[in-house]
């Protein structure tokens, strides 16, 4: 799921306060959203650790045998 699923979760979590009548189902909706609020966090810093990562593979300059593994065997 991406982190704007997450954060449409925690909205409808949100929207579901108002609803609700008694103060302990309010405060276990908040943590609900305060929950997908953290998924969202936590999947934003993976998709951008992970593109940090895939930009430093692309930088590195390739070698022959990178470009080619049967040249770096033959010789």
């Amino acid at each position: 799921m991406t982190s704007e699923g997450y954060r449409k979760f925690a909205v409808a979590s949100l929207k579901s306060t108002e609803g609700a009548k008694d103060l302990r189902d309010k405060i276990g909706l908040l943590i609900i959203a305060e929950a997908w609020l953290e998924l969202a966090k936590q999947t934003t810093q993976l998709v951008c650790h992970e593109a940090e990562e895939a930009h430093s593979m692309i930088g590195r300059s390739l070698t022959p045998a990178t470009v080619d593994p049967r040249r770096h065997l033959n010789g």
